[in-house]
């Protein structure tokens, strides 16, 4: 069996960020992890390809190296600080030059030529196409376009455009340089259209070497900005062939095509990343009629990777024990972020009795963090939250042009910046990356996963957090009904290692939030508690670990080789 795995972010290996780190220090490597990872995807397609070669599958990577990435930083000010920053001088000094150049003709007929590097992942590899004209950096936007540029929205469609074509046409052009006919072309959220051989109008599109080739659609988010709509005439200048395309029962063919219907359509597989988000895909409008053709295999993380080493038999201890295992973990993770943020001399002590609490995820409208700024501000909430003796480090990535999440940010660095209070309890972390993540959830008490209802196709970040022993606030979304047991709804033989912020006409609200920090207060006050707790969230680990992810996703690759070549666009009801 030979898979190829196509992404537009594959999160590096530790192994080459730890000789980076060796050879060049902090910031370089932290900027470098930053490249290939936004959010939980890249870490994610990491471990799946790393386990899967674990299992004995043939499996590949494809992914872009990217020139640049931004970095962000906040300062006491109320400020926040973005920059872009070159990295791939430095990460191809740790990547293998294979030595080929992919010449690939792209949409408007002009040639790019792509450099191949190559990175083990365990016993599988990952290649990464280098273009420096076309891969700038990761989701290029406007603020990426050259200065002065007279139309820069244009500009990055055109971008965006170019790298998606890339990375399509890319990996079909690799796979042939190495050889590698494979059985099952995986395509990680429709960035990666263009790796679907039989959808463009070239020289692939018929080419007998992919002729037993079938495809799976692995979906990843949820979002309006994930599913887009092209008009007729984008279709054309791309290639596209939408011959097969049935536009959605009720709707008149105005011309423009839903990419993911159209991937659904023409790919032997489908499946979201947990089982609300294969239910949310089988209600959308547009998908409605495939729905029984989208299936779900819900995420998992990469043990080794995440856990601390010290939890590995943890469940054997008695509670003092483990307990007293949880207090050395934290305080090791409070000195860590005490040196490596620069905080002030006598942080460390001030919060040393304190619950730590984790928010670390990639910062959008949609995953809440504005809460904890309408918590900040309502004057009785936010010393109610005082009262509650927890500490918040707060981590994640911004886009560049994603004006509601820096407006979020602007907003909590103000009411940060003129609070004391405030300033000791809430710490917020620059350029939060893979690379440095684990040492957090490693010594963390707990770690919150917000967001609207539906709108998390699953989180991977409480995952980490549970084999940590960590405790979750979150909402009822993605992948958390799956392993987080809600306190107040356990079923019999069942121990709580969560506290619920529960939907209000779908959306959370920062009173729900305070409440969980409440509960998780009063479970940290009583050991016996907190220990069941915590063992209790020790025991998700199967559920969350990536080997079952790639148990599951093996049995799914042997049922998609029985469907028949090519696809037809006929909906599965």
């Amino acid at each position: 069996m030979r898979i190829l795995e196509v992404a537009m972010e594959i999160a590096l290996p530790p192994e080459i960020l730890e000789e980076l780190f060796k050879r060049f220090g902090f910031r370089p490597t932290r900027e470098s992890a930053m490249s290939t990872s936004v959010g939980g995807i890249g870490p994610l397609l990491r471990e799946r390809i790393m386990v899967q070669g674990d299992e004995g599958v043939d499996v590949i990577g494809v992914s872009l190296l990217y020139q640049s990435t931004w970095i962000q930083s906040w300062f006491d000010w109320g400020q926040l600080h973005l920059e872009k920053r070159e990295v791939a001088g430095v990460l191809r000094q740790f990547l293998k030059d294979t030595g080929t150049d992919l010449s690939i003709e792209l949409f408007d007929g002009t040639m790019a030529k792509a450099r191949v590097w190559e990175a083990p992942y365990g016993k599988s590899k990952v290649y990464f196409l280098d273009c420096p004209a076309i891969t700038q950096v990761v989701y290029p936007s406007e603020e990426d376009a050259p200065p002065k540029h007279p139309q820069p929205n244009a500009w990055s469609d055109d971008a965006r455009n170019r790298q998606s074509w890339l990375i399509g046409r890319g990996a079909l052009a690799l796979a042939k340089s190495l050889g590698f006919s494979p059985d099952i072309i995986v395509q990680s959220e429709t960035p990666t259209f263009f790796a679907h051989h039989r959808l463009i109008q070239d020289g692939f599109q018929k080419d007998p070497f992919f002729a037993n080739t079938r495809y799976i659609f692995n979906d990843h988010t949820p979002m309006e900005y994930a599913h887009p709509v092209w008009s007729r005439r984008t279709l054309e200048m791309l290639k596209v062939d939408a011959s097969s395309y049935v536009p959605p029962p009720g709707t008149s063919d105005q011309g423009d095509v839903d990419v993911t219907r159209l991937l659904v359509a023409t790919t032997e597989g489908v499946f979201g990343v947990s089982k609300k988000h294969g239910q949310v895909m089988r209600a959308m409008p547009s998908l409605k009629d495939y729905a029984g053709k989208i299936e779900s295999i819900t995420n998992g993380v990469h043990v080794g990777i995440w856990q601390a080493p010290a939890y590995r038999n943890a469940t054997a201890l008695s509670d003092p024990d483990l307990l007293k295992l949880k207090k050395t973990q934290k305080e090791q993770l409070l000195d860590w972020v005490w040196r490596h943020y620069g905080l002030w001399h006598t942080w460390k002590e001030q919060v040393m009795d304190k619950g730590v609490v984790l928010w670390t995820r990639r910062i959008t409208g949609y995953k809440r963090i504005d809460l904890l700024g309408s918590l900040c501000k309502d004057t009785s909430l936010k010393r109610q939250f005082i009262e509650t003796n927890l500490v918040l480090l707060v981590g994640g990535r911004i886009h560049q042009h994603d004006d509601q999440a820096q407006t979020m940010i602007y907003n909590l660095l103000d009411l940060i910046s003129q609070d004391s209070q405030l300033k000791e309890r809430i710490v917020l972390l620059d350029n939060f990356n893979v690379w440095m993540a684990p040492k957090l959830f490693q010594g963390a008490d707990a770690a919150v996963m917000l967001a609207d209802d539906g709108r998390e196709a699953s989180a991977t970040g409480f995952m980490k957090a549970q084999i940590n022993g960590n405790l979750i606030l979150a909402t009822d979304d993605g992948a958390i009904p799956e392993s987080v047991i809600f306190q107040g709804r356990e079923k019999p033989g069942q121990s709580a290692n969560g506290f619920e912020v529960p939907y209000v006409n779908g959306h959370p609200k920062a009173e729900g939030l305070l409440r969980a920090f409440k509960q998780l207060q009063q479970a940290l006050r009583d050991p016996a508690a907190h220990a069941a707790m915590i063992r209790s969230a020790l025991a998700a680990e199967p559920q969350v670990d990536v080997k079952r992810t790639v148990q599951e996703t093996m049995k799914y690759y042997e049922k998609i080789l029985s469907v028949s070549i090519p696809s037809l666009a006929v909906p599965h009801s």
